[in-house]
């Protein structure tokens, strides 16, 4: 079915954005990985050069302890952590919810379910639809919006202070009674997807998510990329577990900040947020770390680009080890001080190979990455990667020097204070130290801790932790250019194209298959084939012949459709389908042979074919998983089945079951509610995208149960069906499956 309806689109086929959100971020925290090296203005003559009679600028005052606006805190008895932060200078109050639950929480079959949920928070809840919610805070000219980080999933609702009861209403609305409406979810999707095609067109997107995943690999969170098939298989019932599971206050931190009552915000805080319901968290998933040993090249080939963008990565630091404010002094030398940094004197200014180079590590809880990057003409990628090679080598080895740590500390703890202009600033930096556990004092004491490296400190932290023998390098660029470098160079090296999945599409974890869970799975298959009319009723089937009508939506444009199928056991299929009434599509099998009509773009006329190589296993593949008849081949002694773990669809438990097909490695996972014993879903995946169809409103037809609603989905395209007519034995024309003379 996914081939005939990608063949109607092709045939048939001829808002404004969500409000910006302030992330919390810890002060000194830049776009770590992302390749946007400043550019340097064009050097001119100076003509004060030489003057005598100059003022000269002072120097660096001392740091000093930051001093932050009055702050309280408190916990309601549900468990929410709440600080209230005042500061008078503008008339506004920000309120901004950050709950443990981001990217790291995240199983490798439901990747991207943390940034999807928080984008769902704006687009309905109980008491307002999308448009409604949008409405009410553009009404008092606030701004309201959601993120998902890699640790925090963060809500912020920011308005003039006489209107802060806008926040306190709709902030724990969205929290507890968001419906993640399906059309909704629909179009965030598609926004998904295309930030995932937009990185095929971002050489320097694609470096770093590459040296993510060349660095972590494939058993790590931080080594596995979103791709069009992950997204694609996001559920709506996977979002509202998400939330059940992690939007929870005892998982929470609020921050007040801005121009309040201190005395009335402790009861309207309760008053809003008090009924909010705690629950048990699950444990946090763990990885092993896995370990470098030697050099990795990866050579992602993209014809045409005249640029190689450059990473070159090795394990970072943990926020809270004791050398943080060390590798902060060290690395402002190396790379992140733009262009007082060494990289960027080395690579633009003595070798003219590029713009601009930078270095950075990530500041999280765990140990993150070290990344150092830059992008230069092809011809002299490898020669500026050699550069770059030979700054980390000598900063690990002699560390930065005393003029340096001097320029590192007045930057760094000269600028920390002009971070602080707004409420929203003070409330993302106390989220950002509390997810922590930093508390206030590491706020506070912040430039005075920076000042107390020295240059002996700094040099052992960069010795300690950047190491010059074991790290990965990813190049973006021409592989035709490229090639002949590495070869020459004699670096051994991996190429992959540019539109390669980073990531291996992987299912859900399945259940150790032993006799216990294989017992329990073969039960379900049993308890469903009786729910649906029996094993005697359903195993004496003959043909069965279905009408349906419905819309197809590609890209949110929505067509009628209308499909007629018809099945003869017990290999022969014949579906016919008509888009908008007039384009028509046919495919047909009869045993090992298949024929297909379809429409020609070139010459508007329909064109008949045999089907042959994959499309024949396609459709073969389509009939032998007929929803209606599988259930019989699951419960064969034969069958291969593999326990999964149970999940929640729309609040319905369910047991989930994977049968795995005689088409290679193609498996279809069966879903049967644990109430109904009905299949409510079926999957599969191929190629790197995963189909899923939902079923619902079962009838029974000559004493077998039929879902006459159908909606199928794959990434960009869903399909929702009626059936309209089910006739089970009936009469069959002798020459449906035959291959007409023309078309």
């Amino acid at each position: 079915m996914k081939k005939l309806l990608a063949l109607l689109v092709i045939a048939a086929c001829g808002g404004k954005p969500p409000p910006p959100v302030e992330v919390a971020t810890l002060p000194t925290d830049g776009n770590a990985h992302t390749a946007k090296p400043a550019v340097a203005p064009e050097a001119k003559n100076d003509p004060w050069t030489g003057r005598t009679d100059l003022i000269s600028a002072p120097p660096a005052a001392a740091p000093a302890a930051l001093q932050l606006p009055p702050t309280e805190s408190f916990k309601l008895a549900n468990g929410l952590q709440v600080f209230v932060v005042k500061n008078d200078r503008l008339p506004t109050v920000s309120f901004e919810l950050a709950l443990h639950a981001g990217r790291q929480q995240e199983p490798r079959a439901r990747l991207g379910v943390s940034e999807a949920t928080a984008d769902m928070l704006v687009k309905g809840t109980r008491k307002h639809d999308a448009v409604g919610l949008a409405r009410a805070i553009e009404f008092v000219g606030g701004t309201i919006g959601a993120d998902a980080t890699f640790e925090a999933t963060l809500v912020q609702c920011s308005v003039l202070s006489r209107n802060k009861n806008i926040c306190l209403d709709l902030l724990p609305e969205m929290i507890t009674q968001a419906t993640f409406p399906d059309d909704e979810l629909g179009k965030i999707k598609q926004n998904m997807i295309a930030g995932v095609r937009g990185r095929l067109d971002n050489a320097g997107e694609l470096a770093s998510v590459h040296v993510q995943n060349l660095l972590w690999g494939p058993d790590h969170v931080r080594g596995w990329i979103n791709s069009e098939s992950s997204i694609g298989a996001i559920k709506r019932d996977e979002l509202v577990t998400w939330a059940k599971t992690w939007y929870v206050p005892n998982n929470a931190i609020l921050v007040v900040s801005g121009d309040l009552d201190t005395k009335m915000i402790k009861s309207e805080v309760e008053r809003a947020f008090g009924s909010w319901k705690k629950s048990e968290l699950p444990p946090n998933p763990s990885f092993k770390e896995p370990s470098l040993s030697g050099i990795r090249i990866r050579l992602v080939d993209k014809p045409g680009q005249t640029q190689t963008h450059i990473r070159v990565a090795q394990f970072g630091i943990r926020h809270d080890d004791p050398r943080f404010f060390e590798t902060l002094v060290w690395n402002y030398a190396l790379g992140g001080g733009d262009f007082s940094s060494r990289l960027m004197k080395v690579v633009r200014v003595k070798g003219g190979k590029t713009y601009g180079a930078s270095s950075a590590f990530d500041r999280n809880l765990d140990k993150g990455s070290f990344v150092a990057q830059t992008y230069t003409r092809n011809t002299e990628a490898v020669a500026t990667t050699k550069l770059i090679l030979g700054e980390v080598a000598t900063m690990a080895k002699e560390g930065p020097s005393e003029e340096e740590v001097r320029a590192a500390i007045a930057n760094i703890a000269g600028g920390y204070a002009l971070r602080f202009q707004s409420a929203n600033d003070f409330g993302a930096a106390l989220i950002g130290a509390e997810l922590h556990n930093f508390g206030t004092e590491y706020l506070t004491n912040y430039p005075l801790a920076v000042g107390k490296v020295d240059q002996a400190a700094a040099k052992k932290a960069a010795a300690e932790l950047l190491d010059p023998k074991d790290y990965v390098i990813v190049m973006v660029g021409d592989a035709k250019d490229l090639e002949p470098q590495l070869k020459k160079e004699g670096w051994r090296y991996e190429k992959v194209a540019f539109t390669d999945a980073i990531t291996e599409e992987a299912a859900a974890a399945p259940v150790p298959t032993d006799a216990k869970s294989l017992a329990h799975a073969r039960q379900a298959i049993a308890e469903a084939i009786a729910a649906k009319g029996g094993k005697a009723k359903l195993a004496g089937i003959k043909s069965l012949h279905m009408t349906a009508t419905g819309v197809t939506t590609i890209q949110s444009q929505s067509l009628p459709v209308e499909i007629e199928r018809e099945f003869v056991l017990p290999d022969k299929m014949r579906i016919d389908a008509t888009i908008a009434k007039q384009l028509k599509v046919i495919v047909a099998v009869d045993g090992l042979k298949g024929w297909e009509i379809t429409p020609d773009q070139k010459t508007n006329k329909s064109a008949l074919v045999d089907l042959t190589g994959n499309d024949m296993a396609a459709a073969q593949f389509e009939a032998w998983r007929e929803v209606e008849l599988i259930l019989v081949k699951a419960s064969e002694p034969a069958a291969k089945l593999a326990p999964q773990a149970d999940t929640v669809i729309d609040g319905k438990p369910h047991t989930v079951v994977q049968l795995a097909s005689p088409f290679g490695t193609l498996a279809v996972t069966l879903f049967i509610d644990k109430k109904t014993k009905l299949v409510s879903r079926m999957s599969y995946s191929d190629q790197g995208q995963t189909e899923t169809d939902d079923f619902s409103d079962y009838r029974e037809v000559q004493g077998v149960k039929i879902a006459y609603k159908r909606v199928s989905s794959t990434p960009g395209r869903n399909t929702s069906l009626t059936i309209d007519k089910v006739e089970i034995d009936g009469k069959v024309a002798p020459d449906l499956f035959k291959k007409p003379a023309a078309p």
